[in-house]
């Protein structure tokens, strides 16, 4: 509800956006069955981000979205690829897992206040991916579904005022 009013103070600061996924992928997975329990796949050459943005509250972001796919994935054998890309005014982070992916009446409900999608086997408030859309709303960037990417795939955009590619 603070994020939804509006009533939150960003913390804009300077990081690096393979510093703050490596703090991510340790974070969520961190006493869940640890990274055995979920293949995290980077391109590191192509993290080499410097950000200027609210670093904790994206942090926020993708620690959720490397905990649902540990959570949710279905696969045999977990992985989660991290990609990330230069775009037209932005950048994208995609996170994509080898898993089923999620229903299409599933993706309507994901971003909604308590939208949990089928007979899940994890608990909680089902607010995480709410309160992301919120999160990258505030940032000025966005979070979405990527259908048809063979897994549950999920983009995170940044505006270009937010990221500078290494020189």
């Amino acid at each position: 509800s603070v994020l939804e009013s509006g009533r939150i103070n960003l913390n804009v600061t300077r990081g690096q956006l393979s510093e703050l996924l490596d703090h991510a992928v340790a974070t969520a997975l961190t006493g869940t069955g640890g990274l055995d329990s979920l293949d995290v796949r980077r391109r590191r050459m192509s993290e080499d981000v410097a950000l200027v943005t609210d670093v904790e509250r994206l942090s926020q972001v993708f620690i959720n979205l490397i905990a649902n796919a540990q959570k949710y994935c279905d696969a045999d054998d977990p992985a989660l690829t991290i990609e990330v890309s230069q775009a037209e005014g932005g950048l994208n982070i995609d996170f994509i897992d080898n898993g089923s992916g999620i229903s299409a009446e599933g993706q309507a409900v994901i971003f909604e206040n308590f939208g949990r999608v089928g007979a899940q086997k994890a608990k909680g408030a089902v607010l995480g991916l709410a309160i992301c859309r919120e999160i990258m709303a505030r940032l000025g960037g966005s979070i979405q579904y990527l259908p048809g990417q063979g897994g549950a795939a999920f983009r995170v955009t940044l505006p270009q005022k937010n990221a500078m590619a290494a020189q």
